[in-house]
């Protein structure tokens, strides 16, 4: 059974973050100039949670909030599971699943090395299919 490191290793996105602090109106301006939908949010070095595009939806545009005023640590998620990176895919496809988030933190050893996203996760097991399908292509035209 695939593992989330495996994933990790197919990655090409470093990890980008926010610090705590910043203004929603900064940490837009991260997620906009890097393509991505969600920050991982940190403390000096160490992680508090993560903030996303829905966040700001519905914590500050529904709520009528400024987001030059209002910081990230107003309004990220905190209570996110964290996953290992010895999990499995599976696991990380069933947690997003149940707890309706599409963003989870990967750690290994108590740090944090990573963000998995469902699009990683669909990405992943459609290159792995495709890898299949040719190895059996393959095993199939020797005989």
């Amino acid at each position: 059974m695939p593992i989330i490191k495996d994933l990790l290793l197919s990655k090409n996105r470093k990890l980008i973050t926010v610090s705590s602090t910043a203004s929603i109106f900064d940490a837009l301006k991260i997620m906009a100039e890097a393509n991505i939908g969600c920050l991982i949010v940190l403390e000096g070095d160490n992680y508090v949670g993560m903030f996303t595009e829905r966040d700001y939806a519905r914590k500050i545009v529904l709520e009528g909030r400024s987001s030059d005023t209002t910081t990230v640590n107003e309004i990220m998620i905190s209570d996110i599971p964290k996953l290992n990176s010895n999990d499995t895919i599976e696991l990380c496809s069933k947690i997003m699943t149940e707890k309706t988030v599409r963003y989870l933190p990967i750690f290994e050893n108590n740090q944090l090395v990573n963000l998995i996203s469902q699009s990683d996760i669909i990405k992943y097991t459609i290159d792995s299919q495709k890898s299949l399908i040719e190895h059996l292509q393959d095993y199939m035209n020797l005989k």
